[in-house]
């Protein structure tokens, strides 16, 4: 899912200022005062803000002694059945890491290369009519790694605007969620519907399209079914034991709102598969950024090749399918907070390394009106890791 791209940047950094106000850079906490502190913060937000229902986080920091999860508000409307830590959530566009790191972990077998276009792959059938800039002469440079790093040309389907006024997908998961999709349903009407954002390799549009076809392509160089290759690769390869394609199960997972449409279990979300199509848990996605640091499937390097400065917004920077959150571009007040790594979603869902601390944070609001104040929250976790680490060194 898209996200991210209406963000205002006076508003990001006038609310960042307030949270650097608040957190109180100057105290230190003990690691069981910044655990208490991290509960605190996830209560108050589902207490405070109506439009968050449910939400979940993880924070694991060995460096810093600290190690806990916590989750808040209602699972499932109309139940009253509360929030755990062991529900899983949708995950969005955190799934975006997972599709890139089977495609590069397909690049390193050798299977793939990120030079290789779409046209090496896919069937003429499917990618005939694409709205790229320069027509059927410019298919074969869109590549695997233009469509990892979002510089396609492609169109957004899913927040962008249609050339014919069509609705987006955004817009119809509300107007008629019952309509199933797949993603060669979503291609066909992406056809139909939208204008190239641009030249391939000359503009960065964060759009679902290319993961899209990324899926495709991992389909055609296995010869098996994206899930069925996302399972035993990813999933199983790596001991998730709770984490699944969404679009192919009916087990269930916590609500997932837009706005007040609650969107969980509906057909319309069949549309997810390779851009963000995982149910999953706040242990498993720390199970998987753990692994990524010990080089499984692929080293946590090989997302970072080339970063797109400020592509997401000032101070968040896009590499393969990874995020880099900058404090300091976001709001120069925060140029002593260290950079984080990893992705989030349009539920507000994250997942992010910071290296200072050896932390992992991970998460979920499950409301796509936090997908920029989800952001907000991880600056004030960084600031309450901060006084965690002042405590630490104030011990040594």
């Amino acid at each position: 899912m898209n996200l991210l791209t209406s963000i205002s940047r006076l508003f990001l950094s006038l609310l960042i200022f307030v949270l650097v106000v608040l957190t109180g850079c100057s105290r230190r906490s003990s690691p069981e005062d910044a655990e208490l502190a991290l509960e605190a913060m996830l209560s108050r937000t589902v207490a405070r803000d109506k439009g968050v229902r449910n939400a979940v986080l993880l924070v694991d920091s060995p460096k810093l002694g600290i190690n806990g999860s916590w989750a808040a508000g209602i699972a499932y409307e109309g139940d009253d059945t509360a929030m755990t830590v062991q529900t899983p959530f949708l995950s969005a566009s955190v799934g975006k890491l997972f599709t890139s790191s089977l495609v590069l972990s397909m690049v390193e077998e050798g299977v793939l290369s990120l030079d290789d276009s779409i046209v090496d792959w896919l069937n003429p059938s499917l990618i005939t009519d694409l709205p790229a800039e320069g027509g059927e002469a410019s298919l074969d440079e869109i590549t695997v790694r233009r469509l990892l790093t979002h510089r396609s040309g492609l169109p957004d389907y899913f927040e962008g605007r249609a050339a014919d006024g069509a609705p987006n997908i955004f817009e119809l998961i509300t107007e008629a969620p019952e309509r199933r999709w797949t993603p060669r349903l979503v291609l066909e009407y992406t056809k139909e519907h939208y204008e190239p954002a641009g030249k391939p390799g000359e503009v960065f549009l964060y759009a679902d399209t290319n993961y899209d076809l990324l899926g495709f392509i991992v389909e055609a160089a296995t010869g098996k079914p994206f899930q069925k290759v996302m399972t035993e690769q990813i999933f199983q390869s790596l001991n998730l034991g709770n984490t699944w394609m969404h679009a192919f199960s009916d087990t269930p997972y916590a609500d997932a709102w837009i706005e007040d449409f609650n969107a969980a279990g509906t057909p319309a979300l069949t549309l997810e598969v390779a851009g963000g199509g995982l149910a999953t848990t706040v242990d498993d996605l720390r199970t998987f950024m753990r692994s990524l640091l010990d080089g499984q499937p692929v080293p946590l390097e090989s997302f970072q090749a080339e970063w797109r400065e400020d592509a997401m917004a000032r101070g968040i920077d896009y590499g393969y399918g990874m995020w880099r959150i900058r404090p300091g571009g976001l709001f120069f007040l925060l140029n002593s907070y260290p950079e984080m790594l990893g992705v989030s979603g349009s539920t507000g869902s994250f997942l992010y390394w910071v290296s200072e601390y050896d932390a992992i944070i991970t998460g979920s609001f499950n409301q796509t009106g936090y997908q920029r104040k989800h952001i907000s929250f991880l600056i004030k976790v960084l600031g309450v890791l901060r006084q965690a680490a002042a405590f630490k060194g104030s011990l040594n």
